[in-house]
């Protein structure tokens, strides 16, 4: 039997996207996907790297944990991430600079946020009222006081300007009329009693540009941590990237294969922060992400064996191809594998010799089928020359679909299977204690 690495992880709760709410710097914009940062505490310790010489490296970045947990504990981080949205998430929670210069600017951003701007949103979509819609993302009072306080930041010192926009975008969603509930937005059921307008945005941004001048000066990052994000396809990372320095240390949660659109998730963000400026952009960012929803049309896959537990799933659901709520899923389930194992011999590249890699991803199921992705990738990462010392469960995943519950309890004994999991590789077989 492998080492359990994992023996030292006290508990399911402690590696919760929970932990991050309250989290200087982390706070900042929280992610219902994100895991905690105590993991990549767990696998820096476990690792044994070297603030002075060894790397860390997420190649699906999304909120910054990685990044930002490895660079408070002293080292060096490279984040990789296709969603600009999400990269300068990332990158502003690596922003350092002395609270005082932001306290300066406060007073220009509120007054401009009162004054107001039109904003380019208006009447684009769902953004705003229009004349024949009966619901709509954000009122126009929210819209321009966003803009009045997005154009007052223009000519600000760059880290200042960073930090004012994430909190600007975090106000706006505080006040949207609908809010995230998993791949889609739900509009709150007061939505129009509660008629959010100039004040309450004004009172979000507040608290938000607060706790971020506490959080910079509690909890302050070494400007000598060469740390960044990098926006791009995790799937075209290329050796020359690290060619200086390799990786000691890959923590990453690569989108779950459950279908869910992220660059939908985060549609109002990515044109709120103009990183998109129109539908044809959004549609060319889709095709770009992990091959891991069905909402656009991607390169259909070409490889077809990833292992035994690949091959006995993925006959099965093709068996019930005629029960699945899109035809494509089983065309998307073999483009997410095929992607998968691209970065996994990219990262084996990149590795050093005495490198791990920590995966955190989720089991799925479509119209009864169980896809045990843990247990794939880990075939995956074999076949490409990992050396697999482990998989570990964190936690029984409870929000499962009535549909799929029923199908999957007609199979499993009345109990829920899907799982989070985490899977730790190493380059080095010495590390797999028997």
């Amino acid at each position: 039997m492998p080492l359990n690495a994992m023996s030292f992880v006290p508990n399911q709760v402690s590696l919760s996207a929970l932990d991050n709410t309250d989290m200087p710097r982390h706070r900042w914009y929280h992610f219902k996907e994100a895991f905690s940062p105590n993991l990549v505490n767990y696998a820096l310790e476990d690792a044994q790297c070297d603030k002075s010489k060894d790397l860390i490296v997420d190649p699906f970045s999304g909120s910054g944990t990685v990044a930002v947990t490895s660079t408070l504990n002293g080292y060096k981080a490279i984040g990789f991430e296709v969603n600009p949205f999400l990269a300068f998430v990332s990158a502003t929670k690596l922003t350092q600079c002395k609270p005082d210069t932001i306290s300066k600017q406060l007073r220009t951003i509120i007054a401009n946020i009162r004054r107001g701007e039109v904003s380019p949103l208006e009447h684009f979509s769902t953004f705003s009222e229009t004349s024949n819609a009966e619901k709509w993302l954000f009122n126009k009072q929210v819209l321009r006081a966003f803009e009045g306080g997005w154009l007052s930041t223009g000519n600000m010192y760059k880290p200042v300007r960073d930090l004012a926009r994430l909190c600007l975008i975090g106000a706006a969603m505080d006040v949207c009329n609908a809010t995230k509930d998993g791949k889609c937005l739900r509009y709150r059921k007061d939505w129009q009693e509660r008629s959010f307008g100039v004040s309450d945005f004004v009172d979000a941004f507040e608290k938000r540009i607060q706790e971020v001048i506490h959080d910079i000066e509690i909890c302050p990052i070494d400007k000598d941590i060469e740390s960044s994000i990098k926006i791009g396809d995790s799937r075209k990372m290329t050796s020359g990237i690290f060619q200086k320095q390799k990786f000691k240390l890959c923590v990453m949660s690569p989108p779950y294969l459950n279908s869910f659109d992220y660059t939908d998730v985060y549609r109002p963000e990515l044109f709120l922060g103009r990183f998109v400026l129109n539908n044809e952009q959004l549609q060319i960012l889709r095709h770009n992400t992990l091959r891991s929803h069905v909402q656009v049309k991607w390169a259909e896959p070409h490889e077809e064996y990833f292992g035994r537990h690949f091959f006995e799933s993925f006959q099965e659901l093709n068996a019930r191809k005629g029960s699945l709520w899109n035809n494509r899923i089983p065309s998307m389930v073999q483009a997410y594998f095929e992607d998968m194992k691209k970065i996994l011999v990219n990262l084996k590249l990149m590795a050093k010799k005495d490198a791990s890699v920590w995966i955190v991803v989720s089991t799925s199921a479509y119209a009864g089928v169980e896809l045990p992705v843990d247990l794939i990738i880990a075939d995956i990462a074999t076949q490409v020359g990992w050396f697999l010392r482990d998989i570990k469960v964190i936690r029984y995943l409870k929000r499962v679909s009535c549909q799929q519950w029923d199908e999957l309890s007609k199979r499993k004994e009345q109990r829920p299977h899907l799982r989070e999991s985490i899977i730790i590789l190493d380059t080095n077989p010495k590390k797999m204690h028997i």
